[in-house]
């Protein structure tokens, strides 16, 4: 990770002013993200030479925290942070964990007018912000799955544990294991059934035991409730605990947006509230599949993307311009309101890290800002 250190001289340093980032104005740089998250962020640069002069300003703001500066997703970080620093076996996640958003640049094309935000990003599930990245993608899966199924064969099938004190990770893979063993089934293979299953993971309603459980968006003919149940039970040996419904053509997004959100979503409160909970729950699910193919799915062809610009100019690094805001600079203050003002194009920086400041080949006669 190369940054630019220049001269922290205290004598021409100007005075931080507190509260310089209005938080409408985060507010509305975080909700285009969220609202579609098929996008990335970058990393701080240490010092900012924000005039073009000697004249350097210390940082008083992150750009990891302008990434995550929704109340939602700052307490998600807070606590997730908190369960991965104790046990040493998280240590490699929680560096990538705590480096997410870190080393952001901005970028804007002329010709379309678009600003793109690059960024490292952790990939973790267990990040806020990056659970949107993975949702992302299984909705593109789903939608082009739901495509190809016909409308009178798509049902939508809950496959539930019996609630135990099992750990969590012991409950899974006997989940996983059950879920198996059906599909080797003579019901389930009588079936032909075919499609995905998304775990969502809950706690009872006492709070006291876990509730994960399988939700099956699958293209297969009518299935008794009866036959399916007995199967269930012989896969569990020990839970009958089966919803299967039928799906209309009217209700195919409405299910499609409900299994995805399993994805997106946080951890309920009832698990993000209890440090040690919320660490068994992150130790369940490292290194674990929660989306799951069965059978032979057909996926639609992806829809043919537009050409991305090739006129892309480096603005500057996102913390350039928070500080240069903070001074009241005119340029700093209108690229960040387009940016909370307009759908941003976000995604992961491969040269995460890298001093663009000291790189002549992406300077340009425009003012940019380090």
């Amino acid at each position: 990770m190369l940054a630019l250190l220049l001269p922290t001289s205290r004598t021409n340093t100007a005075p931080t002013p507190k509260n310089a980032i209005p938080s409408n104005l985060s507010d509305d740089f975080r909700g285009y993200a969220a609202e579609d998250p098929t996008y990335v962020h970058l990393q701080p640069i240490t010092v900012v030479d924000v005039k073009r002069s000697n004249e350097t300003v210390p940082p008083s703001h992150s750009d990891i925290d302008y990434r995550f500066s929704a109340r939602d997703d700052h307490n998600a970080r807070q606590a997730v942070l908190a369960a991965l620093s104790t046990p040493f076996r998280h240590k490699k996640r929680l560096k990538r964990f705590e480096m997410c958003g870190s080393h952001a640049t901005i970028w804007h094309s002329a010709t379309t007018d678009q600003i793109k935000i690059l960024a490292y990003h952790c990939g973790l599930r267990i990040c806020p912000r990056c659970r949107e990245m993975h949702a992302a993608r299984t909705r593109d899966i789903l939608g082009r799955f739901l495509q190809t199924v016909d409308a009178n064969r798509l049902s939508m099938v809950t496959l539930t544990l019996v609630h135990s004190d099992l750990p969590l990770a012991d409950q899974l893979d006997h989940l996983y294991a059950s879920f198996r063993r059906l599909r080797a089934s003579k019901t389930w293979r009588v079936c032909k059934a075919k499609g995905y299953a998304v775990l969502e993971i809950s706690r009872s309603s006492d709070g006291l035991q876990w509730h994960p459980h399988l939700h099956l968006l699958a293209d297969m003919p009518y299935c008794p409730h009866d036959k399916l149940k007995a199967a269930w039970l012989l896969a569990t040996h020990d839970s009958s605990i089966v919803d299967i419904r039928r799906i209309n053509s009217h209700a195919v997004q409405r299910h499609q947006a409900y299994l995805t959100n399993y994805l997106s979503k946080p951890p309920t409160d009832a698990i993000q509230s209890d440090a040690r909970v919320l660490g068994e729950w992150i130790d369940a699910l490292c290194s674990r599949r929660v989306l799951l193919k069965f059978g032979r799915p057909s996926l639609a062809d992806k829809p043919a993307a537009d050409p991305p610009p090739d006129d892309w100019r480096l603005i500057g690094t996102l913390l350039g311009l928070l500080r240069a805001m903070e001074l009241g600079d005119p340029d700093a203050t209108h690229w960040l309101k387009r940016i909370g003002s307009m759908r941003c194009l976000e995604s992961r920086n491969p040269d995460a890290g890298k001093d663009y400041s000291i790189d002549p080949a992406y300077r340009t006669d425009d003012r940019q800002f380090y």
